[in-house]
């Protein structure tokens, strides 16, 4: 199966990544935060087009499977969803308790197995994850598992960052070869530990889904823009607060004028930083 929990609490304990904030109810003032925040305007339009999200907030059940330090349940938690968080990693569940009482969020924690979910059949009515399909070298089962506990016509969202070379970084890639450069005759930090991240594309995982659901599946390539820094890897390192701020006026202006899809922050697969995909139960 593979899952790497030990490099990655490794990660979660020894980064002061780990710390940062995503997740911010005002304008983003960092390329990560600007990222999530274009995620959120996403899934609220692909939650339009699904009849049972459009019933009461509150009584809407959301479980976000890997969840990290929690980023993307900080936005269904704030917009007052019965929101549901659940990760491997005793660490990152740790900071993610500890932001949400400190931004008065209110959610369920979970520190349990993504492939075998402590939940009853048909519970959800949205599940999503964030980075973490790649790291299972079979992940049938933790998609299995999701749509297990999802409930009939409940969308089953995975938002997935493969090992494979990504056009719009490549554009952009002697910029951060020379920030690299620079950074690495500073900093005093100690070495990221590797996780495993496999390679699949959308027809293996459109593959699995199918297993899973006779609705629509959709496919896309995500996040059509670069990421700057001198370390892009998991967790990523930010720059200084005026060059990100900086980014973010840019990132906007590129943007506005990407229309192809019905979201901006869609795009070809081969393109986007990931890739995600999205079907009822």
């Amino acid at each position: 199966m593979k899952g790497d929990i030990e490099n990655f609490n490794k990660n979660w304990k020894s980064r002061t990544e780990a710390v940062y904030s995503h997740w911010t109810r005002v304008k983003p003032v960092n390329q990560i935060q600007f990222a999530f925040r274009q995620h959120w305007k996403l899934f609220k339009q692909i939650f339009k087009r699904y009849p049972l999200l459009k019933k009461s907030k509150k009584s809407t059940k959301v479980l976000e499977v890997g969840c990290g330090r929690g980023t993307m349940s900080a936005y269904f938690a704030d917009n007052n969803y019965d929101t549901y968080l659940l990760d491997k990693s005793k660490k990152a569940m740790e900071l993610a308790k500890k932001y949400f009482k400190k931004n008065n969020l209110k959610a369920n924690f979970y520190t349990d197995d993504c492939l075998k979910l402590p939940f009853e059949n048909n519970k959800f009515d949205i599940i999503f994850s964030i980075g973490l399909m790649e790291h299972f070298k079979n992940p049938e089962k933790a998609i299995s598992e999701k749509f297990r506990v999802l409930k009939k016509g409940g969308i089953n969202i995975s938002y997935i960052v493969p090992n494979k070379k990504v056009k719009v970084q490549e554009e952009y890639h002697w910029i951060n070869e020379i920030i690299h450069s620079y950074y690495a005759k500073k900093s005093t930090k100690t070495s990221k530990f590797k996780v495993y991240r496999s390679n699949y594309n959308l027809k293996f995982y459109k593959k699995l889904y199918k297993k899973f659901t006779k609705s629509k599946i959709n496919c896309y390539g995500i996040y059509p823009l670069p990421m700057i820094s001198h370390s892009i890897d998991f967790p990523f390192s930010l720059m200084n607060d005026k060059i990100e701020k900086d980014l973010v006026l840019k990132f906007e202006k590129i943007l506005t004028h990407k229309y192809k899809n019905f979201s901006s922050w869609l795009c070809d697969e081969d393109y986007g930083q990931a890739i995600i995909i999205w079907a009822t139960k």
